[in-house]
Order: structure tokens, then sequence, then C-alpha cells
């Protein structure tokens, strides 16, 4: 079966069940966790067709489909969990945006246009391009974690990096190796989505921790994978003009709260990522999100003070203050003050 581009738009916006569109439909968006099956390879076709593109399955042995993705929107970028429960080849349309591979179990052997790749747990992702269709075989025991980013977004974001316009189209190679510093770096990456969509958590679904999720697995692409801007993405950068470094110190501190990254930031105050970390390593000798969570610990811990623990939790001041990971947020603050946040609390006030 083969659907065409426009029929599986309309099921990936109005499928029963499903809320997260295809590749034709890419508004800026926050979804919860979608989790389809499908026991068949037609039905298999239309929940990936309804998620990413359209596709064929063809089943390379006998028994029927135990198919499972597990799917979510993060702002532009489409992350899932896809396993089928059998050896089988998928086959799918041209792409318009870029889709990147990563095998969690099993073996997968990717081809696209010449090129063959066989991917492993922990050795390799297949990156593929806009504007080719692909041939994806799947061990029985394969199971990948599928990123979809529009080649746009992409696009955009490494000129925010780069903080110059790009004189030639991102160009991403095929392989990406996972058993370099930078591949393991997005590897973790991969590992920590795969969790949060297993157990539906807060660092996917909560809409301001999506946006830096989203942006954090976009850069660590950009700068851990090889293409055609890498050498210019790793060039030293002249550090930024302390007034530079004032102005953003200054929206850090009106707006400690916002979902805040280092490229966000760069972008307010109009100089490259690099100029700002170099900017904040000379003058207040350390990285920016360190800065902010400095801040936001301080803040936290205000509230926490003249807060009164039958009406107020640990976990409500922290969001409100964009500490979204409650393990990590715990242990900072630990660190920083000498006592755990619930201890704060359970002070009386004044």
């Amino acid at each position: 079966m083969e659907r065409g581009a426009h029929e599986v738009s309309r099921l990936g916006r109005d499928g029963p069940g499903d809320p997260v569109p295809a590749e034709e439909d890419h508004t800026p968006r926050a979804l919860g966790v979608t989790v389809l099956k499908a026991a068949s390879s037609d039905e298999a076709e239309d929940v990936v067709g309804r998620i990413y593109l359209p596709n064929q399955v063809r089943t390379l042995e006998r028994g029927p489909v135990g198919m499972s993705l597990t799917a979510l929107r993060v702002g532009r970028t489409t992350v899932g969990q896809l396993e089928y429960g059998r050896h089988v080849r998928l086959l799918t349309d041209e792409a318009t945006h870029v889709h990147v591979n990563t095998p969690l179990t099993g073996t997968v052997v990717s081809r696209t246009g010449r090129s063959e790749l066989l991917t492993t747990t922990n050795r390799s992702a297949a990156v593929f391009a806009p504007g080719a269709p692909a041939q994806i075989e799947w061990s029985t025991d394969a199971a990948q974690l599928c990123v979809m980013v529009p080649q746009a977004t992409l696009q955009n974001e490494l000129e925010e990096l780069m903080g110059q316009a790009c004189k030639q189209p991102l160009r991403l190679p095929f392989h990406m190796s996972l058993s370099t510093p930078q591949g393991r770096v997005w590897r973790s990456m991969m590992n920590l989505i795969a969790g949060e969509l297993s157990a539906k958590g807060p660092l996917l679904t909560h809409l301001a921790a999506g946006r830096q999720v989203e942006r954090t697995l976009i850069d660590t692409l950009l700068l851990g994978h090889a293409h055609n801007h890498a050498e210019e993405l790793n060039r030293p950068a002249a550090p930024a003009l302390p007034n530079t470094i004032a102005r953003a110190v200054d929206l850090l501190h009106e707006h400690p709260e916002e979902p805040w990254s280092s490229t966000t930031l760069a972008r307010a105050v109009h100089v490259s990522l690099r100029s700002l970390q170099s900017g904040f390593a000379r003058h207040l000798g350390r990285p920016p999100m360190a800065y902010l969570r400095e801040l936001r610990l301080a803040r936290i811990r205000e509230d926490l003070e003249l807060a009164t623990a039958g009406t107020t939790t640990v976990e409500s001041v922290a969001y409100s203050w964009g500490m979204l990971h409650m393990g990590r947020f715990a242990a900072a603050y630990r660190e920083a003050f000498g006592e755990l946040p619930s201890q704060t609390l359970k002070q009386p006030p004044g």
C-alpha cells in the first residue's frame, strides 16, 4: 500500500488518538506522548505515515507484525521509539525533512541513494537528508529512536550558532559514529529521550522544558556530527564585549524563569554563541547556563524560606523558576546551600 502526501497529512492531523502530525505539518507545538500499535503491514504503514512520511512495509519472515511506536512532537521536532517485532523492510517516499535513526536494540541496514549503512546499538546512527527515498531493514529485535527535524529549523539554528548567514546549505553525512566523544553525547541524549518517552516525563511533555530539550537536541546534532560547516563552528571566537555580557546578565535577572538556552540568550543580545560563552567565561568565570542555575537556586531559596509547607510544595516552586529535573535540582540545591530544599521549606517563616 502506498499513500499520497495529502492523505497521510490528513491522517496525521485527524486520526483518532493520534495528535502527532506527519512531515507536511510542522507548526511549533507541544503535544502529549502518543502510543500506537499495529498487527499488520497495512496498519504499520498507516501509523508511520501519520507520524513521519508515506512508506511501505514488507515482511521478511512469517508471523504477524508487532509494531509499536511511542511518539511526541517537541516544538518543530518529532521524536519516536519505533519497533516492528518482525524482520521487515521499510520503503519510504522522498523525505522533506532530516531524519536521524539511532538503534536502541538489534541491527538495522539502511540504504539511501548508493549508500548502505549497518547500524547497531552504541556504534552508529543513520542520518537521512531530504530529497531521497530510503530502504531500512529491521532485525526482529530492532528498536530505533527516530528523530525528524525540518531542514529549515536546522539551518536557522546553525546560523545562530555561527553568528552569521551560511553561504552553503547544511549537508549532513549519512553515517554518524556513536563511538566518538561527540557521538557519545548524541547517544546519551537519545537514551534520555527514550527514557522520558517511556515514563512520559516532564522534560518532554512540559511546554517550557520541551523547548529546551528541542534546542539541546538540535545543538547536539549540529555540534556532534560532521558536516560541511563543522570547521566554521569550531573556530575560536573573539570574546563578547563587557556591555553585551552585562545585557545578557540583566536579561537573566529580569526573567530567570524563561526557558533560556545559551543559543537563545546569544540571539537576544545579538552575538554568536561562541562569543557569549567566551564572554561569560572571561568576565564571570562560568558558562551562561551555570550562572542562570545559580540565580534560579537563589530565587527558589528565597521563596522556600517565606513559604509554608502546608500550602506550598518544593516542586511547584522549582517549576515556577524553570527547574524541571527534580533529582538534579535537589542535588544542586544541597551543594549550594548545604541542605535539601524540603528542609528549607520545613523551617518556620521568619
